[in-house]
C-alpha cells in the first residue's frame, strides 16, 4: 500500500536532526536514584503471556530517545548507558510484536563482532480540510537504513566507530501546495526526492571519553546542533532541530550530507562543549546527486562554511529523577545568499524587479531548554516535560529575524499505557522587516490594501499509540496562522489560515526487530 501511494502521489524529502539546549537556570538534580533498575522491559502482547523475562529483558530495551523519553526515535542519538531508573520495567499492552528469535540472535552475533544495523520507516498520510491553498490529501514515506561499525571489535582501534546511513524519500512532502506555507511541514522538507547518503563518518573517542571527533559526510540539521530527542516525536513542522535554524542558513536539506568535522568536549558526564565546520555547497540543492561519490565530493563547488558552536548541560534517567537539558549556541554562516528586498542596483525588488542582491555572512544565537517537571511515580519514567527554544538573528539579512518554540510532552499519560505519549507544540517565526516590506508590496499588487503579516505561527497536537515494540501510530492536528506563500508564483492574500490533519506510522528498526544498537555520544 505504501509503495502504491508513493507511486500515486510522487516523491518528497525529509529531515531528521541532532543537537543543542539552554534557557532558565538549573537547580541541582535532586534525589537521584542510587540503584538504577536493569534496563529493558517485559514485552506484553494482549491476549498472550509475556514474551520475555528479567533475564533477557535488556535485549528489548528501546533507548532511541534517551535523555527524557525512554523510547522510539533514533534521530536524537543513542546514549552510552540506558536512561532508565524505575523500580521495575513498565509493561505496555502491545497489540503485536515483530521480534523473532532468529533475527535477534543474528543481531546479537553481529554485534559481538562489531557490526550493528540501524534505520526506520516513517509513513504519513495527511490532508487539508480547511484553509490553505488547496484542499486534498497526500502521502509521504521516509525510509532509512544504515550500518554502524565498532572498529575496536572489528580491527582493534580503541574508541573508533564508523556510521553509514542512507535515506529514501518519496511522496508529496512539500505540503505548501496544500497549506500555503513552505515551513508548515518541515519534518518532510528537503532539497529533492530520492535515495540519499545521509551520513558517512568516522567517530573517534579520545582521552577516556572526554573528546569525540566526528569527521566525514554529515549534516548538522539532523540534530547535531539545537536538537532534541523530543522534536521528532511530532509529525508536522518539528523534526530534530528547532525550525528557525533549519529555515535560515545555506546548508541543503537534512537527508543530504556535505564534508564536515565536529569536535565534542565533555568536561563531565552532564556537560559538553562542541563546535564544527560544514562545507556549504549550493550545487547540492539543485542537482539530484544526493551526496553519493562524484563531483560534489570535491571542494571546488564549496561556496562557504557553516560553523556552529554549542555548550550545554544534560541529564537522563540514569542520573536524575527529573531529567533536564539546557544549552546555548552560536552559528556563523559565511556563504553567499540573496537579499530579501533589494536588487543588484540597491532598489526595491518588489517594485522595480531585477535580480536579488547578493550578500555574504550571517550569524544566529540560540537558547534551548527542556525538563521533566512532574511524574506520577517518584522513580518512574512517566511524566510531563516542558521544552522551549529561541533563535535570534544577530547579523545579516536572514528571512527569519527571530524564532520561538514552546511545547509540552507527556510521556505515558495513562498508567495502563506507559509507553504512549501526548504532545503539544507551538512555534512562531518573526519575519525580517525587509522581507515583510517586500511581501506586503507583492500582496498589494494582487489585492490593494492587503498585508502579508509579520509573523507565521503553527500549532500541533498529537497522540502516539505505541502499538508494538518500536512501532507507533500517531494521529495529529496542525493549525497555521498566516501561511507564508514564499516562493509561490501566484500569491493569494485571502489565505490567512490552514488546518492539516494526518496519521503517522513510525517504525524504528532496532526496537521493532529486537536488534542491538551501537552507542554514540552527541552531547
Amino acid at each position: 500500500m505504501c509503495m502504491h501511494l508513493a507511486r500515486r502521489y510522487g516523491c518528497v524529502m525529509t529531515s531528521a536532526s541532532v543537537s543543542v539546549l539552554f534557557m532558565f537556570s538549573v537547580s541541582n538534580a535532586q534525589d537521584i536514584a542510587k540503584t538504577p533498575a536493569p534496563p529493558g522491559e517485559n514485552i506484553m502482547v494482549l491476549g498472550k503471556k509475556n514474551l520475555s523475562d528479567e533475564k533477557n529483558a535488556p535485549r528489548f530495551t528501546d533507548p532511541g530517545v534517551p535523555a527524557l523519553v525512554p523510547a522510539i526515535n533514533t534521530p536524537g542519538g543513542i546514549p552510552n548507558v540506558p536512561s532508565v531508573n524505575g523500580d521495575k520495567p513498565a509493561k505496555q499492552p502491545f497489540l503485536f510484536t515483530l521480534h523473532a528469535e532468529p533475527i535477534m540472535k543474528t543481531g546479537d552475533f553481529l554485534a559481538s563482532k562489531g557490526v550493528y544495523f540501524s534505520g526506520w520507516n516513517v509513513s504519513q498520510f495527511a490532508g487539508i480540510p480547511s484553509g490553505g491553498s488547496n484542499h486534498g490529501t497526500f502521502f509521504n514515506e521516509n525510509a532509512a537504513v544504515g550500518i554502524d561499525l565498532d572498529m575496536h571489535k572489528l580491527v582493534g582501534i580503541p574508541g573508533a566507530k564508523i556510521h553509514f546511513l542512507t535515506d529514501e524519500i518519496a511522496g508529496q512532502g512539500h505540503a505548501g501546495d496544500f497549506t500555503g506555507t513552505n515551513w508548515g511541514y518541515l519534518s518532510w522538507y528537503g532539497n529533492h526526492d530520492g535515495f540519499h547518503l545521509r551520513e558517512f563518518t568516522w567517530d573517534q573517542s579520545l582521552f577516556n571519553d572526554h573528546l569525540f571527533i566526528l569527521a566525514g559526510r554529515s549534516n548538522p540539521k539532523t540534530g547535531e546542533f539545537e536538537g532534541s530527542e523530543l522534536y521528532c516525536m511530532y509529525s508536522a513542522f518539528m523534526c530534530s532541530i528547532a525550525p528557525a535554524l533549519s529555515v535560515n542558513g545555506s546548508l541543503p536539506g537534512a537527508p543530504t550530507s556535505t564534508w564536515s568535522t565536529r569536535f565534542l568536549i565533555k568536561p563531565t558526564k552532564e556537560t559538553y562543549i562542541k563546535a564544527g565546520i560544514w562545507e556549504v555547497e549550493p550545487w547540492l540543492n539543485a542537482v539530484p546527486h544526493n551526496s553519493w561519490p562524484g563531483d560534489d565530493w570535491g571542494f571546488d563547488k564549496a561556496k562557504g562554511e557553516y560553523i556552529p558552536v554549542e555548550g550545554g548541560y544534560r541529564t537522563n534517567f540514569s542520573n536524575d529523577l527529573y531529567p533536564r537539558a539546557y544549552d546555548m549556541g552560536f552559528v556563523y554562516d559565511t556563504a553567499v545568499y540573496s537579499d530579501p528586498l533589494h536588487n543588484t542596483s540597491g532598489r526595491d525588488r518588489a517594485v522595480y524587479g531585477g535580480t536579488a542582491q547578493s550578500r555574504r555572512g550571517r550569524t544566529t544565537f540560540y537558547l534551548q531548554a527542556q525538563q521533566m517537571v512532574w511524574k506520577p511515580e517518584r522513580k518512574g519514567t512517566r511524566g510531563l516535560i516542558l521544552f522551549g527554544a529561541a533563535n535570534f538573528s544577530t547579523s545579516g539579512e536572514q528571512n527569519i529575524k527571530n524564532g520561538f518554540v514552546l511545547g509540552a510532552f507527556d510521556w505515558g499519560p495513562f498508567a495502563a499505557r506507559p509507553r504512549d505519549y501526548m504532545g503539544f507544540v507551538v512555534q512562531s517565526f518573526v519575519w525580517n522587516r525587509q522581507l515583510v516590506k517586500y511581501m506586503d508590496e507583492k500582496f498589494a499588487q494582487v489585492q490593494p490594501g492587503s498585508k502579508w503579516g509579520s509573523t507565521e505561527t503553527m500549532l500541533e497536537f498529537n497522540y502516539g499509540f505505541n502499538v508494538a515494540p518500536g512501532v507507533v501510530l500517531s494521529p495529529y492536528l496542525e493549525y497555521i496562522w498566516h501561511p507564508d506563500q514564499l516562493g509561490f508564483q501566484k500569491l493569494r492574500p485571502e489565505i490567512r489560515t490552514a488546518m492539516q490533519c494526518g496519521l503517522t506510522l513510525n517504525m524504528q528498526i532496532n526496537p521493532a526487530l529486537g536488534l542491538p544498537l551501537l552507542a554514540r555520544v552527541r552531547n
